[in-house]
């Protein structure tokens, strides 16, 4: 049965959507609406499995079968994606991805989900996490993707198809197409395929580029699918409704084969190529029939979906051919499948499912913070800056070779990270937090870090307030005295429970014994209650070793004040020779009476 209403508004549902007869709505009533319980599945005849209802009285605008993982996607007219999990449709995540525009096609990649809405092309995790944001050019109206390899290529309401390189997210050329435009793309072995709305299917030879247009219907085209050498089209009538034929084409001649007649009045189109080449022809009031494409089509092969009175507005099949989804117009997502243990895809990845996590005593302090599950890192690439346009000029050539002096003081094998080009050191450090105006570069130091310059007075430390930087019984070490660079690794020797027993537990009879200086020390840490030490009689006892002035650990003041040292590289230097040294002096053969816990009363 014919419905003038339908004809009215299927290029606004595929285009535009802004029809009166799609305005969304939440109906009261639909809110109660049971949806049918799950059928008897017999092997090789589809039925329903599964549905759920997603936003009542939201339109579906765009269903799609997750191509690594076993999931299916629905975005509806709000701009709002869901994603159901295998055959139960269990949720998986949900998510807005525009705040006004509907979503129109869904694409999944290995890493992310590809969303296309009127004017924007947004990537997000499964979880719902935004990975870019590509917005089109002013007055851009898209409808379609299609994914080749490495390169996306985006259809609309504009003569021209834009494609662009996944890796960088950049333009690299546009096609010219036919006004107005694309909105239905496919591609096969030798091309690709472009839908126009105004009833013209258009082939692109992917060698030579040469282009081959089909006139199928009159009145405008609902959908197209291509199989092999095969092509089937469904569309209007010149009056705008529904044409009860396919046109079916031999892409092997180029040619128009004959017309298939159906009973139902073909709205989606898509091949189920199994065993044989059949097509799944389906209406927009939940009629469905299978048929041959070269065949006649039986009354028998025709089934209904259950739409509660709706409109269909989304059809997707699966790659592995045995499930179908099916989105209509009151907001919810129809699952059917010929098998009871459906495979979306041939080879599915796994999903990241977190479990449920025990619970956390955030009052406790020590409680470690592993067991929360954070978002899965995706490493990306830092591009370099452009080169200085004053290199080009003081190029000197010389045979096959040309030489250019090195403008910066970045060494060559490195590259500025800011935006401006210039270098960046890290090695200097402004002398107090108050300083902002005088050192540019104290915003790469966090405020928590910086270092700060003790001001004594008469009464001596007594005046400065140490718990206003430190509230916690954790002692630290002053950084105003000599060579106190080391005092990061000696707080992390101090942390190492069998290094600080084996050190304070030692006692010889040396003069500059680094064990014995480095066991006073941790004892002064001990009783500290949270106040800071020095380190002075074990820099002390550093200085006067004469392997550590061999490896460079005692800086002069000039390379203290001027940053010069490469402080990565020395401190490695210098933890190598500290283990070194209490190795050493831990096994020498000393006085049993040397030792605290071999002493005798």
């Amino acid at each position: 049965m014919n419905l003038p209403v339908l004809g009215e508004y299927w290029a606004n549902h595929h285009r535009t959507m802004n029809s009166p007869h799609w305005t969304p709505h939440l109906y009261t009533q639909e809110l109660a609406v049971t949806v049918p319980k799950p059928v008897h599945v017999r092997k090789g005849i589809f039925s329903e499995l599964h549905s759920k209802v997603s936003e009542a009285g939201i339109p579906v605008t765009a269903t799609h079968f997750d191509q690594q993982q076993e999931m299916l996607w629905m975005g509806n007219y709000t701009g709002h994606v869901k994603s159901f999990l295998g055959p139960t449709m269990a949720h998986y995540s949900s998510f807005q991805v525009h705040a006004t525009d509907a979503i129109r096609h869904i694409q999944s990649l290995e890493t992310g989900v590809l969303f296309l809405s009127e004017c924007n092309l947004r990537c997000y995790t499964r979880g719902g996490l935004v990975m870019f944001d590509y917005r089109m050019e002013k007055g851009a109206d898209m409808h379609s993707l299609l994914m080749t390899d490495n390169m996306l290529l985006m259809g609309g309401l504009q003569n021209y198809v834009v494609e662009i390189d996944m890796n960088t997210l950049q333009e690299t050329q546009k096609f010219t197409v036919e006004a107005p435009g694309v909105t239905l793309m496919r591609q096969t072995n030798h091309f690709f395929v472009f839908g126009h709305p105004s009833g013209k299917v258009t082939l692109r030879d992917l060698r030579t580029f040469r282009t081959q247009k089909f006139d199928a219907f009159p009145g405008g085209l609902s959908d197209f699918d291509v199989h092999g050498n095969l092509l089937a089209v469904s569309g209007f009538s010149s009056r705008g409704l529904n044409e009860r034929f396919l046109m079916v084409y031999d892409l092997r001649m180029m040619r128009a084969a004959t017309p298939l007649w159906v009973h139902v009045d073909p709205f989606f189109v898509r091949f189920l190529p199994t065993y044989t080449s059949r097509l799944a022809i389906i209406s927009q009031t939940g009629e469905c029939q299978f048929c041959e494409p070269t065949g006649l089509a039986n009354m028998a092969d025709i089934f209904h979906v259950n739409t509660n009175g709706h409109c269909l507005t989304s059809f997707e099949v699966s790659s592995s051919k045995q499930a179908l989804a099916f989105g209509d117009s009151g907001g919810c997502v129809r699952l059917w499948s010929d098998t009871r243990d459906v495979m979306f895809n041939v080879y599915s990845r796994e999903p990241c499912v977190v479990d449920a996590q025990p619970q956390l005593a955030w009052n406790h302090n020590l409680q470690p913070c592993s067991p929360i599950p954070t978002a899965q890192a995706t490493p990306s690439s830092r591009w370099a800056p452009g080169m200085d346009p004053e290199i080009p000029q003081t190029i000197e050539t010389v045979g096959f070779n040309s030489y250019v002096e090195n403008p910066s003081a970045c060494p060559c094998n490195q590259v500025p990270a800011n935006k401006e080009g210039s270098p960046v050191y890290y090695n200097h450090i402004p002398e107090s937090p108050t300083e902002s105006d005088e050192e540019p570069l104290l915003h790469i130091v966090p405020e928590k870090y910086r270092k700060v310059t003790i001001k004594y007075s008469k009464r001596g430390r007594e005046d400065f307030d140490f718990k206003h930087y430190n509230r916690t019984l954790f002692a630290g070490l002053e950084p105003q005295i000599p060579n106190a660079y080391c005092n990061c690794m000696i707080q992390v020797l101090y942390f190492l429970e069998p290094v600080r027993c084996l050190v304070q537990n030692h006692l010889c009879h040396k003069e500059f014994c680094l064990a014995c200086e480095l066991g006073f020390l941790f004892h002064m840490l001990d009783l500290s209650q949270g106040d800071p030490c020095q380190a002075s009689n074990f820099l002390r006892a550093l200085r006067n070793v004469p392997e550590a002035k061999e490896m460079g650990l005692i800086l002069s003041n000039y390379e203290e004040t001027t940053g010069t040292v490469k402080l990565g590289r020395l401190i490695q230097r210098w933890n190598h020779f500290i283990l070194y040294q209490l190795f050493q002096e831990t096994q020498e053969q000393e006085d049993p009476r040397a030792y605290r816990t071999t002493r005798s009363r």
